[in-house]
């Protein structure tokens, strides 16, 4: 690894790197930091056993890659992936190399951070809930309203995040080439290429790519809004569902108000109740569905007239 100027006024005019060249260099480093992670691994291993070192491998997959970058980037040097493809890291804002305090800051955010909101996120979910809501009723501060909201949207945040965000900045740097990740643009750190190209080379870019990503982010959001379209209109079918449904309770309460004779119509002459499943005989008499079908066991024949009835000749009136 080549030690860079210490000069941090020093100008830096080379062109931009490339999305090729971006792209493989992240890989060979997430390739290098992969070696160092399983080498320390094996030492926690054969120190600590097979259980802890299981049980810690998170934490020593943090501190591998915190070393990786801290004696890369931290110290003013490249990483091999950067060494690899030519690229050296610049302050795009003053086009000057990068000072201590922006490095610093971009190593804890690549090999800190993820690890810091995983298990924030892990913690937070494993909050006794009763606890909250005591806290809650004593009225303490703030701090417990957000951790309610965190816990109640931290989801659908963090998939906001994957399904949206994430590749918009792919696609934007897909564009323009700069800032591959989310801490380079964060800290406002680029790349520039410091190779001389031969007379055949020539440095293409991935604009088809994010071509791509923009017409996948346009047709995901066609269907959600052809998804919300169609669940309005079921909704909306269920309102004039129910106002039907009202509609008719309102129907049965003007039955209400029906003549006495008209009531009697309404009645089986077996339970002398309002019928169900109003059924007909062949002789054209009307009772309730269950009240003729046991009549008709016993005795085959009409209630009222005496004529012979068949069960199978029954005739269940719908809407009555």
């Amino acid at each position: 690894m080549s030690t860079l100027p210490k000069d941090e006024s020093f100008q830096l005019d080379f062109p931009y790197g490339a999305q090729p060249d971006i792209i493989r260099a992240n890989q060979k480093d997430v390739y290098y930091q992969t070696i160092l992670q399983e080498q320390m691994t094996r030492v926690a291993q054969q120190f600590f056993g097979a259980r802890r070192q299981h049980f810690w491998q998170k934490e020593i997959n943090t501190i591998a890659n915190v070393c990786y970058y801290g004696l890369t980037t931290l110290l003013g040097t490249q990483t091999l992936g950067e060494e690899y493809c030519d690229l050296v890291q610049i302050d795009n804002h003053h086009k000057t190399y990068p000072n201590f305090m922006r490095r610093f800051i971009l190593v804890f955010i690549q090999a800190l951070l993820p690890y810091i909101y995983t298990q924030s996120a892990s913690k937070l979910k494993k909050i006794n809930q009763t606890n909250d809501i005591e806290n809650l009723e004593k009225g303490i501060n703030l701090k417990m309203k957000i951790i309610q909201f965190l816990k109640s949207h931290l989801n659908q945040i963090q998939n906001f995040f994957v399904k949206h965000i994430r590749p918009i900045h792919l696609a934007t740097f897909y564009f323009f080439g700069a800032y591959y990740s989310f801490s380079k643009r964060l800290t406002g750190i680029r790349y520039i290429f410091t190779r001389q190209l031969g007379p055949h080379e020539q440095r293409v870019g991935y604009e088809v790519l994010g071509v791509l990503i923009v017409l996948q982010l346009m047709i995901q959001a066609g269907i959600n809004i052809h998804k919300r379209i169609q669940i309005t209109q079921e909704e909306e079918k269920q309102d004039i569902a129910a106002e039907d449904d009202f509609d008719f309770i309102n129907e049965l309460e003007e039955e209400k108000s029906l003549s006495y004779e008209q009531m009697q119509t309404l009645k089986c002459a077996l339970c002398l109740e309002q019928r169900t499943t109003t059924t007909t005989t062949p002789c054209g008499h009307l009772f309730c569905w269950n009240c003729i079908i046991e009549w008709c066991q016993n005795k085959p024949e009409c209630p009222l007239c005496r004529s012979q009835v068949n069960i199978s000749h029954l005739i269940p009136l719908n809407n009555f």
